[in-house]
Parts: C-alpha cells; structure tokens; sequence
C-alpha cells in the first residue's frame, strides 16, 4: 500500500469530503509513503482515519500488513475505481472494528458511528 495513485484520486477524495453533510474538517496526516486522512465528523460521531491503497487486488495479505497508522476505527479505502478485493477480507476487518470499500462506501458510512457495521448497498443488493 502506497501512493501509486493518479493525482486526480486524492483531488476527488478531498472534493467530496469537503462537501459532505458530516464531515466538518479534514487534514492530510504527514505520511511519506500512504495517503492517510483524518476526518472529523459531526454531530458527535468519533473521528475516522481514511487510508487509501493503491493496490488494484486488495488482499488478505495487504490487510495484514496494512501500516500502523491503521488503527481500530479506520476505514480503508479501495480507492483505484478498478480495483477489487474480497467480501471476506471486509468481514475479517469488521471484526476490529476497520471498513473496508470502495469510494461509495466511505460516503455511506461517514453516517454511521459504527461504520464498520455499515453494508454498502451494492453488498445488500448480493446478500
């Protein structure tokens, strides 16, 4: 996980949280090699840490060796709109309290205070 992202994904990362009804600030985190954000939210939802990755299969492999700056709480974008990862990984990471998902996910469970909770409705419309 790293910044082999086009320069025009963060951009539209940034637009849109500056638009979104319950995001009242958010800043870059000083990172060299990961594009880490950190959102504060309002009506006193907690914070939320947003990592995007780069990877074009996020894997079981990547999450385990996410970086440490990817805390209880966080959410990991899938952020490349080609890549893929699997339904079980976001299963695994619930379970410590972490989202993973894709761009539509992150705007959908900035909502949410568990938003690891949150079943984006491309994943209800599966189940």
């Amino acid at each position: 996980m790293g910044k082999n992202l086009h320069y025009t994904i963060p951009k539209y990362l940034e637009n849109a949280l500056d638009k979104h009804p319950k995001v009242k600030s958010w800043e870059k985190v000083n990172d060299t090699d990961h594009y880490i954000y950190q959102v504060k939210r309002e009506a006193g939802l907690p914070n939320l840490i947003v990592h995007l990755t780069d990877e074009y299969e996020y894997t079981l492999d990547d999450y385990f060796q996410k970086s440490e700056d990817i805390v209880e709480e966080a959410f990991i974008l899938v952020a490349k709109p080609e890549a893929r990862y699997d339904d079980s990984i976001v299963e695994i990471a619930s379970q410590d309290k972490i989202s993973i998902g894709k761009f539509g996910a992150l705007m959908g469970a900035i909502y949410i205070e568990k938003h690891w909770d949150y079943i984006p409705k491309e994943r209800r419309r599966e189940n």
